[in-house]
């Protein structure tokens, strides 16, 4: 808020800036949340944004494609059970139907630290100044995603040119992001949540059938457990009972601005903070963040001090992910600088001897 008062009159283009802060946890009152909307904003003006044609996995085809040539393995479907550590160094992991794998170099957990730290490494291999770190991690507030099938793309009211854009925000001002943050954090299902409403099909019709459309809308900010709703219109339960009412005001909010939208939806399907961690584990709450990105938690001190270049206390495993840096995206920055660090000439794989002397020091 002070960033884009101190540079902005209009509210509008305050609001701008203030939707990319909220794709993460900077609602406009955070400290240190300027950075983010001020780089995304414009660096997405001045180069756009990329889809890959076809869907996301065209990216996922991509990456597995070079593993692969580059002599890789991937293994989908098989859950890690433990992490072995022998003799204080990590040396592979047992998968859930017992089977160990083993590791030459290293071990990588593209985890965030309570789960990795939590249900795979035992607790006997970590120092207790170490664990004290991982319970006091925070997650971030919850999201909800909603998918529509529809007859034909939002006919916007602001403008009929917003049916050509892969990205719609409806904030829609910078009270209304504080509010719904606020409300959030405080276990209430927000009034007015801040939307980030995607229109792949703008740009990419491949993604449905000829003449059709689909949506997906990001719900930003939600509380992880609901303790009541700030509207007072949804009666207090988890998300199993009320994610469809929950979605049932999500989608009147777009409707809002996008009059007509409901008679045009053939197919609705909503993930709830509940669904998206039995998706994926490292989603606790509902956290699409990896854990919190305010300043306790960013920068040099992600995921905490001490620890932000990707080691452990454990030789050779190391992680990476959105719980490290440089954070939440699917930019494969940590992984990148994870796989420099462990590639350079000099490597960076600290020696037993060295870890046994640090670890006795700790305890």
């Amino acid at each position: 808020r002070e960033f884009t008062d101190e540079h902005f009159e209009s509210p509008e283009v305050k609001a701008l800036l203030a939707s990319w802060g909220m794709h993460l946890d900077f609602a406009p009152d955070v400290s240190g949340g300027a950075l983010f909307p001020f780089l995304e904003t414009f660096a997405s003006a001045a180069n756009g944004m990329v889809l890959g044609r076809g869907g996301a996995k065209q990216m996922i085809d991509a990456l597995v494609s070079l593993l692969e040539s580059l002599g890789g393995e991937l293994r989908c479907g098989r859950s890690v059970r433990e992490v072995v550590i022998t003799n204080d160094v990590a040396s592979g992991v047992i998968l859930e139907d017992g089977q160990e794998v083993t590791a030459d170099r290293a071990v990588i957990g593209n985890l965030t630290p309570p789960v990795l730290f939590g249900d795979l490494v035992p607790k006997s291999s970590q120092p207790e100044s170490f664990q004290r770190r991982v319970r006091d991690y925070r997650q971030g507030p919850g999201t909800m995603m909603i998918h529509l099938a529809l007859d034909d793309l939002p006919r916007w009211r602001a403008s009929e040119v917003l049916r050509e854009y892969s990205y719609v925000h409806i904030g829609p001002y910078m009270e209304d992001m504080a509010q719904a943050y606020q409300q959030a954090v405080a276990g209430l299902l927000p009034t007015r949540p801040t939307l980030v409403v995607g229109q792949p099909t703008a740009v990419d019709p491949t993604r449905a059938p000829e003449g059709k459309h689909i949506l997906w809308v990001q719900v930003r900010m939600v509380p992880a457990v609901i303790e009541g709703d700030a509207a007072d219109e949804i009666e207090v339960g988890d998300w199993d009972t009320v994610g469809e009412q929950y979605a049932d005001r999500v989608v009147g909010l777009i409707e809002e601005h996008a009059p007509g939208l409901t008679d045009d939806i053939l197919g609705r399907h909503v993930l709830t903070p509940n669904d998206l961690e039995s998706y994926n584990p490292n989603l606790i709450g509902g956290d699409s963040l990896g854990g919190s990105h305010h300043l306790m938690q960013h920068f040099a001190l992600r995921p905490f001090p001490g620890w932000t270049r990707y080691k452990t206390p454990i030789s050779h495993l190391y992680m990476c992910g959105a719980g490290t840096w440089p954070g939440a995206g699917v930019g494969a920055g940590s992984g990148y600088l994870l796989g420099r660090m462990l590639t350079s000439p000099v490597s960076k794989l600290r020696p037993i001897s060295a870890f046994k002397e640090w670890r006795g020091k700790a305890m």
